[in-house]
């Protein structure tokens, strides 16, 4: 049972020399540290950018979703008007062909 020990002792040994030789637990810290720094940045950032964002009124929002609306109303006749001219124009076609 001591030779366990031992072999579990040098192992652990051997992984706390390789850790502080590659200096592994500072990389972590200072990983850590600089992902706070960055994300606190990018917030920063955004905060900033939105403060120069400008938002349309409410009129402005019901002007344009009305266009929006005649617009497509108007696409869809004028698409539903091609398709029976396209429809019918076929219709003929097959009567005078077979």
């Amino acid at each position: 049972m001591t030779t366990v020990w031992i072999v579990v002792a040098v192992v652990v040994a051997a992984l706390v020399a390789v850790s502080v030789y590659f200096k592994w637990p500072q990389r972590a810290v200072g990983w850590v540290v600089g992902t706070w720094r960055r994300t606190r940045t990018f917030f920063a950032e955004v905060r900033a950018e939105m403060k120069k964002v400008s938002f349309p009124s409410r009129e402005e929002v019901i002007g344009t979703t009305v266009v929006v609306l005649i617009t497509s109303v108007a696409f869809a006749v004028f698409l539903w008007a091609a398709d029976m001219v396209i429809i019918k124009g076929y219709q003929a076609i097959l009567k005078v062909v077979g």
